[in-house]
């Protein structure tokens, strides 16, 4: 997940928070809970559901697709001055800034808890010893103005100086107080307090609830230290006693006997002695929670949080209406190139039967055209949805709508992926014949290209291109399954690629190997067995550039459609033919003159999508691109690259070159 999605999920968790707490702010109000223990457990379990608020289910945004390769481009202008700004992203300042907060508030508890430490250290006992002593270690501080109980195994009671000068019943009152706070084991609960205090450092909605549970908390402990002592004045005297003392800094990890701000609330409710029957309180109670719950539904659902967005390739003309539902993955639907030819078009219903796991266990086709059934009901069979909806029965609709003729050739999609010029010739050739598409390009020693394909299938590019081909940046075996009992090699990364992030984390923890693993066929054969079990569709691969034992492979699990990797580009076809001289990327590179950084497009960045972006193109002897072309890479970031690479300009040359720029992007540029 990118630092942009990351902020706008922390400011939707925020508005949550201020949401909810706002309209559970009025409900004691409202159902007059006046008992300070019951307002405390309504407080505290209000907090609670703060937390926990990101375990709600989160909107599963899927971004559709179907961007085409761009054509070949024309003369393009001349660049004169660039300016690249090297500020990184708002986002990643505002989160850098948030968890720096963060950090110094959890240095400042771990300093108060420090500070408590020796100021138990630099304390004496008090003597004569009173008889709470039994339940606490009670002691005298010169460095506390107010009574201060800390500690869970040992729990300490530091009084102030001037304690003893006190008359008895007044210190009866205050030991009585602090051995409450020891019984009721407050201390632990404030510190927990007091960590989401840190981390919520930002938020004065927080800040208020906590000021709340802490008066709420104190009120409490008065009323069953009255109910022991049965002094109400004596308390009375106690707590103003300790207000005419001289005004401490607040120790975070630690209750203080009294903060001056509270002295109001907590004489007022000893007055009036706030009671309420064990059936009325009950009731307002579960009516308070039901508000509650109901408050969570609504916040949720007007600021949800949004996870990592899937992207689907849909080929051009094709819309997909999931009438409610909501998919964990999906692969894009084909509009079939006869189709399209024909003009066929239409919407296509679709109704299908879930199993218990969000798959797609059966479907039938409601109506439609005959001549898009096929690609709808092949794409369907790959689709998860959600756990929401799993076992039901649902509808889904199809829309395919002729794409606007631009004068451009005809682009054919086979599972978003574009297919055109020869390729498109060979797959009809293969339709209707079966065998080898492509055939042996350029003799044994430009390899196979497109492997063996019957039925329409298509393989993967094996070691090699077709003669005069560019040689691609990395040349890299694809191994399924071969079968030998000799280790395959040691496992340099692990890559899962076309879950969600919380989907990803939860398989690699299912996984028994790790990075610097040796593979070998059991071990292979368990890895596909376990991702056959979290998800049917997941399809196990290794990777590796040199074959052999001790090779540093790439273990990938990908769902069908999702882009491994970054596949050779493919040979560019020009327009131009005039004369021209082939040189390579990295040579051209050295004599770049103006380079302009490319713009990471936001739909991109935001569906987490990076990788290399391969072009051909043709420099002009002035240095200037003639005719640029793109060869491969991913399909949202081939249009900013191709705008990028345009406007450079290279060292002029007596002839024409032809060339190939390969841009990169990553998500943290």
């Amino acid at each position: 997940m990118n630092t942009g999605l990351i902020f706008d999920n922390v400011v939707a968790y925020s508005l949550q928070i201020g949401m909810l707490v706002g309209v559970a702010a009025c409900v004691p109000v409202l159902l007059r809970l006046r008992q300070p223990g019951a307002k405390l457990i309504y407080w505290q379990i209000l907090l609670a559901t703060c937390v926990l608020l990101p375990l709600q289910p989160w909107k599963h945004a899927v971004i559709v697709s179907s961007v085409e390769l761009p054509a070949v481009v024309g003369p393009v202008r001349t660049v004169t001055h660039q300016t690249t700004s090297h500020l990184p992203p708002r986002s990643e300042i505002a989160l850098f800034l948030l968890l720096s907060g963060v950090a110094i508030r959890l240095g400042c508890l771990a300093a108060g808890l420090w500070k408590l430490r020796r100021y138990r250290r630099n304390s004496r006992p008090l003597d004569p010893a009173p008889t709470w002593s039994v339940e606490a270690d009670v002691r005298i501080s010169d460095a506390v103005a107010s009574p201060v109980t800390f500690g869970w195994r040992k729990p300490v009671v530091l009084l102030q100086a001037n304690f003893p000068a006190l008359d008895a019943r007044v210190q009866e009152a205050i030991l009585c107080h602090e051995v409450m706070h020891v019984r009721r084991g407050d201390w632990l609960i404030t510190v927990a307090e007091e960590v989401v205090r840190a981390i919520f450092w930002f938020h004065p909605a927080i800040w208020w609830l906590l000021g709340e549970i802490g008066l709420a908390r104190e009120q409490q402990v008065d009323r069953l230290a009255i109910d022991i002592t049965q002094e109400r004045d004596e308390y009375m005297d106690a707590l103003l006693a300790i207000a005419g003392s001289r005004t401490q800094v607040d120790l975070a990890p630690a209750p203080l006997f009294l903060r001056k701000r509270h002295l109001k609330y907590r004489v007022v409710l000893i007055l009036k002695e706030a009671r309420m029957s064990k059936t009325h309180l009950i009731s307002t109670l579960a009516t308070s929670l039901g508000i509650l719950a109901a408050a969570c539904w609504l916040v949720t659902g007007v600021f949800p949080l949004t996870a990592q967005p899937l992207v689907v390739n849909d080929a051009p003309g094709v819309t997909v209406n999931l009438n409610g539902a909501s998919v964990l993955h999906r692969t894009g639907v084909d509009y079939p190139f006869v189709a399209r030819q024909h003009g066929v078009q239409g919407t296509l219903s679709v109704e299908v039967l879930l199993d218990a796991s969000g798959n797609v266990a059966d479907e039938h086709v409601l109506s439609g055209p005959d001549e898009l059934r096929k690609p709808v009901l092949q794409s369907l069979l790959q689709w998860h949805f959600t756990r929401d909806v799993a076992g039901t029965t649902r509808t889904v609709q199809i829309v395919f709508e002729l794409p606007k003729q631009d004068g451009s050739a005809v682009v054919a999609y086979r599972n978003g992926s574009p297919v055109t010029g020869a390729d498109l010739v060979r797959e009809q050739a293969l339709n209707s014949r079966g065998g080898v598409a492509g055939g042996v390009m350029g003799g044994v020693s430009g390899g196979v290209v497109s492997g063996v394909a019957g039925g329409g299938r298509w393989g993967t590019v094996i070691d090699g291109m077709p003669a005069g081909a560019p040689e691609p940046p990395v040349r890299v075996h694809e191994v399924m399954g071969q079968a030998t009992s000799e280790a395959f090699g040691r496992i340099a990364d692990i890559r899962v690629l076309g879950l969600p992030d919380s989907s990803r984390t939860e398989l690699l923890a299912l996984l028994p190997v790790h990075e610097g693993d040796e593979l070998t066929e059991p071990l292979m054969a368990n890895i596909t067995s376990i991702a056959k079990a979290y998800d049917e569709h997941l399809v196990v691969r290794r990777m590796f550039a040199i074959s052999g034992p001790n090779s540093q492979m790439s273990l990938v699990i990908s769902l069908p459609g999702a882009q491994v990797m970054a596949s050779a580009p493919r040979p560019a076809t020009f327009s131009s033919t005039e004369p021209r001289m082939v040189v390579s990327g990295a040579v051209e590179a050295t004599k770049i003159l103006s380079k302009v950084a490319p713009t990471y497009p936001p739909l991109a960045k935001n569906a987490g999508v990076s990788g290399i972006v391969h072009l051909g193109a043709i420099i002009g002897t002035d240095g200037h691109v003639k005719e640029l072309q793109a060869l491969g890479g991913p399909a949202l970031l081939i249009q900013a690259a191709m705008n990028a690479a345009k406007e450079w300009v290279f060292e002029p040359s007596a002839t024409s070159v032809e060339t190939t720029i390969d841009i990169n992007f990553t998500l943290n540029q």
